[in-house]
């Protein structure tokens, strides 16, 4: 795995950028921080934040020109957070604040500030925190410059000298009545180390650096209306500071322009939605917010933030992880050689549907990353057998003798068309798949042929790359076998895999055969039902499929509602990436936080998403159920096949087509076929939670029975017996009746043991 590139992905993500409110301050000021604090009614948190970014915070907190709020995103369709009249709330509520002031050790340089007021004051208080001797030469005889022309009720005068004589408690030397001209720059050169002019005007211009504000004399740094040519505090404050940072560099002799892009306001790279954000008004005052209305205006306040894929995904909601933070996780996991990876569990409960990179404004997919972590798991040996295991099995049971064919319809020894339904579907609409099958050998022109088995779906999924490809190469030679005919898929996954995976073969989705060709006669129609519809997640680029299953629906009277996660955007059932098998637990959760988007019924297209749906308590039609007149749609659990019966329903529909098409015996049997077992509801929704299967119980008492390698309890008469099928140990309690085995108890455990 190349761990730079994946590194490197992690850098678009956009989530940790900042908002508008705070890139378009000069000063940068953590809007987003301290309104939250506010939110809490923590106004002395608030303010120690605020105090972090704001000279004076006293001064300039209560008579800033808040450029940031008409940056606000809710702005566009509403009335701008009230960020300036929330900031002197919490100077008015929160100064009171205990901060706890660190010593600062000087540096024996001088620097010199010509002009008190904002920019200067802001300045000489950056310099003096960085441990210079800081003089501030000011004309008149009080400082404060522009500030003491603020008359209104924001400002009084007593702030304004407390904050000067705090400046001047903590060493900084302001020498007021003493003007400075341009004469006398000379003279302060040989004292000081540098000179920073922030009055409101100078006798000359001078040539300045924007980004540095450095003069053409290289020692003399110039800010406020000088360069501002505005009124605007916050200006004023923010070439004060962007002074003293190039002062101190310049001092020290680094680098006067490295690392500055953003020094500054800039346009921040996030993107927000708000379209689904209620926007009540601002909360009117009188002179300051009351704490209530303080914490009322705050409230309104969205915490900007992008987390479009963590609000789509209950998989980055689970694991606490946006796409940053999983891919260095990943990172982390991917370099320890020995010892514990404690993100395997986390990586293999991705359902890798994609969803969070069709809503991603970087396009940063998640689903691509987790398949090549996994994938470099099992080429490193990490990947944990237990996670796949069951799937894998499944898909080997599927793709051999006891359900793959592959056949010309019957007295044909071509094919136009095959048609290829899936394993899943073969699974739980048997019978619907033999009388689709009659369907397009009556309706297409040309000869159907059959291909049952699966598209390699679980070793995709499970990292099991040479597995995967190994498989779409068998499919793709049996194709080539048989002419190469239009292959007609009916599960969303094989359409997916198919039509990226298979060379010269055209993919056509059984839904639009039925749009075309015409609905079945016995078509259950809807007479005005509502139905939300649910895309399988593999079609999120498949509008066509979209838009077939929907024109379906409403030519049969069905009524379609679009849930917010729709189409390319649609959320997963919780089948996908193995995750069924792996983590059986996240995926009901999967299934149920797609339960709740609608009160209605659903209509899928997936056999594993209805099944799902319907295990977990919700009302799920097929698109099959429509097309074929189907009572199955009264939905209860019963409805839906157990793992065992999955096998066992390929199995049987493969005899019969073979029986009535083709008029063929199918002789495959086990070896313990013949075996009966007894069990109750209770044993056998165990077992479906553990993953065992009636076969894996039969091959332990076959074993058991034949090589009498099994423990007896004369007390009860029960016989406790295993099997280990490579990683997996069965072990199963049972007793003798007349009428077969009883099950009593049965349990596996999934892992390698060292030695054995």
């Amino acid at each position: 795995m190349d761990l730079e590139k994946l590194l490197s992905i992690q850098d678009k993500c956009i989530n940790d950028n900042p908002p508008a409110c705070i890139t378009e301050c000069p000063i940068h000021v953590d809007v987003k921080a301290f309104i939250g604090e506010v939110k809490k009614e923590n106004f002395e948190e608030a303010y120690r934040i605020i105090k972090k970014r704001i000279p004076l915070v006293n001064l300039i907190g209560m008579i800033c020109d808040h450029p940031c709020e008409k940056h606000c995103v809710i702005s566009k369709d509403g009335e701008a957070i009230a960020i300036h009249e929330l900031e002197r709330a919490v100077v008015t509520y929160g100064k009171k604040a205990k901060i706890k002031v660190l010593p600062i050790p000087k540096n024996n340089k001088k620097i010199a500030v010509i002009g008190g007021g904002i920019s200067g004051l802001t300045c000489a208080f950056d310099l003096n925190q960085k441990g210079y001797k800081v003089v501030i030469f000011e004309k008149e005889a009080t400082a404060g410059g522009s500030l003491l022309n603020i008359t209104d009720h924001k400002l009084d005068s007593n702030t304004i000298q407390e904050e000067i004589s705090e400046l001047e408690k903590q060493g900084i030397e302001i020498r007021l009545s003493n003007p400075i001209t341009e004469e006398d720059l000379d003279n302060i050169s040989n004292e000081f180390g540098a000179i920073y002019i922030g009055t409101g005007n100078w006798s000359r211009e001078f040539n300045v650096d924007p980004a540095t504000l450095q003069t053409e004399r290289e020692n003399i740094f110039v800010g406020g209306k000088i360069i501002s040519k505005c009124n605007s505090i916050i200006q004023s404050v923010f070439t004060g500071r962007c002074a003293a940072v190039s002062i101190d560099r310049f001092v020290n002799e680094k680098s006067l322009t490295a690392l500055r892009t953003n020094e500054g306001p800039y346009e921040s790279k996030l993107l927000m939605s708000y379209d689904y954000i209620e926007k009540p008004h601002r909360i009117k005052h009188s002179r300051v917010y009351s704490k209530e209305e303080a914490v009322a205006e705050a409230s309104r306040c969205i915490q900007c933030e992008c987390h479009k894929c963590v609000k789509a995904c209950k998989h980055l909601q689970t694991v606490k992880l946006d796409p940053k933070a999983y891919i260095r996780t990943i990172n982390q996991n991917e370099r320890i050689i020995l010892g514990n990876h404690y993100a395997n569990k986390t990586i293999n409960s991705c359902t890798m549907c994609g969803l969070c990179g069709s809503v991603c404004p970087s396009s940063i997919n998640m689903a691509d990353i987790i398949k090549e972590t996994r994938q470099s798991m099992v080429e490193k040996g990490k990947m944990p057998l237990s996670a796949h295991d069951f799937a894998l099995k499944d898909m080997k049971f599927t793709n051999s003798e006891y359900f793959e064919l592959v056949k010309h319809e019957s007295n044909h020894d071509k094919s136009t068309y095959i048609f290829f339904p899936g394993c899943q579907l073969s699974a739980s609409y048997s019978e619907e798949v033999v009388k689709t099958y009659v369907y397009l050998t009556e309706k297409l022109p040309g000869s159907v042929g059959l291909y049952l088995g699966c598209c390699g779906a679980p070793a995709d999924w499970a990292g099991q790359k040479e597995l995967f490809d190994s498989t779409m190469g068998k499919i793709q030679e049996n194709l080539e076998k048989m002419g190469n005919p239009i292959v007609i898929t009916a599960c969303s996954t094989c359409f997916n895999n198919f039509s990226k995976g298979l060379k010269n073969s055209r993919i056509r989705s059984l839904w639009e055969i039925f749009l075309e060709e015409g609905i079945p006669e016995e078509a259950k129609r809807g007479n005005g039902k509502t139905l939300m519809v649910h895309d399988a997640c593999t079609t999120r680029e498949e509008k066509e499929i979209h838009e077939s299953i929907r024109k379906i629906a409403e030519n049969l009277d069905y009524k379609i509602e679009e849930p917010h996660y729709t189409k390319e955007t649609t959320k997963c059932c919780g089948f996908g990436g193995n995750v069924f098998f792996s983590n059986k637990q996240f995926s009901r959760e999967v299934s149920k936080d797609r339960i709740k988007d609608s009160e209605n019924d659903f209509l899928v297209y997936c056999a594993m998403c209805r099944d799902l749906f319907v295990l977990n308590g919700k009302k799920s039609y097929h698109i099959l159920d429509i097309l074929f007149g189907n009572d199955k749609n009264e939905i209860s659990e019963m409805n839906v096949p157990t793992l065992s019966e999955r096998r066992v329903n390929r199995l049987r529909m493969k005899k019969y087509m073979l029986e009535t098409l083709w008029g063929e015996k199918m002789e495959i049997n086990s070896e313990h076929d013949d075996i009966k077992i007894i069990l109750d509801q209770n044993l056998r929704d165990k077992m479906e939670e553990q993953l065992i299967l009636d076969s894996d119980i039969k091959g332990v008492i076959y074993n058991a029975e034949k090589t009498k390698n099994s423990f007896y309890n004369p007390n009860n008469s029960h016989i406790l017996a295993f099997n280990r099928v490579i990683n997996i140990t069965f072990w199963v309690e049972y007793e003798k009746t007349e009428e077969g085995y009883k099950i009593i108890n049965a349990y596996s455990h999934r892992m390698d043991v060292a030695g054995v």
